[in-house]
């Protein structure tokens, strides 16, 4: 028997979001649960401009515009907001190659 998770999403919700965003992420912590897509251009763009005037808004403006659902609190509360913010990197949907000299 699952224990249900504050801002747990249905199926239904969970399908959604993927139709309309590709991958779909779930963070849980403790007995709170958020959703996020993964980072685009656009966002990764506007993020970007927010640097020069504070470093610390690059995660929460990511943050603001990929949160598809879930826990509020999770995003509102600093304790919360400083361990999803740790992910913000791997939320960026890379595809490495290599890099060498010709």
């Amino acid at each position: 028997m699952s224990k249900n998770l504050i801002g747990e999403a249905t199926a239904e919700q969970i399908e959604g979001w993927k139709k309309e965003h590709g991958k779909v992420f779930r963070y849980k912590i403790e007995d709170k649960v958020c959703y996020l897509r993964s980072v685009d251009r656009t966002t990764f763009a506007l993020a970007a401009s927010k640097v020069s005037a504070s470093p610390a808004k690059f995660n929460e403006v990511v943050l603001e515009k990929i949160w598809l659902g879930g826990d509020e609190s999770i995003k509102n509360e600093d304790n919360y907001y400083f361990g999803l913010s740790e992910f913000v990197d791997e939320l960026m949907d890379k595809k490495k190659g290599s890099l060498e000299a010709c």
